[in-house]
């Protein structure tokens, strides 16, 4: 989310088309590096569950919030940046 956004707007803004694979690269990074924080992150929230002794629901619930929840909001991010580098007007007349 962080790099790709860097890079496409400084890309937009110098009014460079990257290639797909410039374009995408990043957001491979970017999804790559929250992928491994949360992968840091998931015992110690299993474990919270466990020392809560919370209900399926309320784990299934937590866990959604803590790891799924960044991971997609991260992904969809760098995925609308990296199409906005990319885009290219089409003239309609």
């Amino acid at each position: 989310m962080i790099l790709s956004r860097i890079l496409a707007r400084k890309r937009i803004k110098a009014g460079v088309r990257p290639s797909f694979k410039a374009a995408w690269l990043p957001v491979a990074f970017d999804v790559l590096t929250i992928s491994l924080g949360l992968a840091w992150l998931f015992l110690p929230a299993v474990s919270l569950t466990i020392i809560l002794e919370l209900t399926l629901f309320w784990r299934i619930l937590l866990l959604m919030v803590v790891i799924y929840a960044p991971l997609q909001i991260v992904i969809i991010i760098s995925t609308i940046w990296a199409v906005r580098s990319r885009w290219e007007e089409k003239d309609t007349t």
